[in-house]
């Protein structure tokens, strides 16, 4: 019996950040699902973080700009790993059918990845967010995603006071304390699941456990890049 053909999956980091992309390396290539080849990118160019609809559409930019034939050649399956309805995901897709029309290759996002992850948990869940404020358009994606807005599954978004580029290139102190607090107020609201939502927190769930301890609660860390990986595969298995 021959081996299976090992699944090639692109891990995309929209935004032209290396750190963010080292982060996800060091997350998810210790524990490649079997068979699963992992293949990390981001651009050169465009924002170095995606906060909003200008941003985002710039890295799409970016990256359509510089993802060549080459790099997509082979490829089964592309996470893309922005906490958000990231535009690429769609404008990607459209690209892979021209260039590939013989077959499906799927494309995820971590925030869809994360949000389903989360509610195969009986816990009410909430998302700790960069930067400061609301977050509408993340909380309106979330209700599309759950279909209602009052869903008791949904314990809110809260943010940690921290831009993206902070996370990994800043001072770690600071972001220690930021994702500790943000997710014991979370705790505080109800949420048994905490999604990282952002891909620059990949690595940072022990922070989050640690904090629900002190309240004397325990949680469980969804992270959408971990989750979007197994998620990739099981879809690339069951389309064969």
């Amino acid at each position: 019996m021959t081996n299976p053909t090992p699944h090639q999956l692109l891990i995309i980091n929209p935004n032209s950040s290396s750190s963010i992309t080292s982060a996800l390396h060091s997350a998810l290539s210790p524990y490649p699902p079997p068979q699963t080849s992992l293949h990390f990118w981001n651009p050169t160019s465009g924002p170095v973080g995606i906060s909003n609809a200008a941003t985002a559409a710039s890295s799409t930019s970016a990256c359509m700009a510089e993802l060549t034939p080459g790099l997509l050649e082979g490829v089964d399956g592309v996470l893309i790993c922005c906490f958000s309805e990231h535009p690429l995901i769609s404008t990607l897709s459209d690209h892979l059918s021209t260039l590939h029309p013989d077959r499906t290759i799927p494309i995820l996002g971590m925030f869809h990845a994360g949000v389903a992850s989360a509610l195969l948990t009986p816990m009410p869940f909430g998302i700790i967010a960069t930067g400061t404020g609301d977050k509408p358009n993340l909380v309106l994606a979330t209700a599309n995603f759950l279909g209602s807005s009052s869903s008791t599954r949904f314990a809110g978004v809260l943010t940690s006071g921290l831009a993206i580029t902070e996370l990994q290139d800043g001072d770690q102190a600071r972001v220690e304390r930021g994702m500790r607090e943000t997710a014991g107020r979370l705790v505080d609201q109800g949420a048994g699941t905490i999604i990282l939502g952002c891909a620059g927190m990949s690595g940072m769930d022990g922070w989050v456990i640690d904090a629900a301890k002190e309240k004397g609660k325990s949680v469980r860390v969804v992270d959408g890049a971990r989750g979007g990986v197994e998620m990739l595969v099981g879809m690339i298995r069951a389309s064969r």
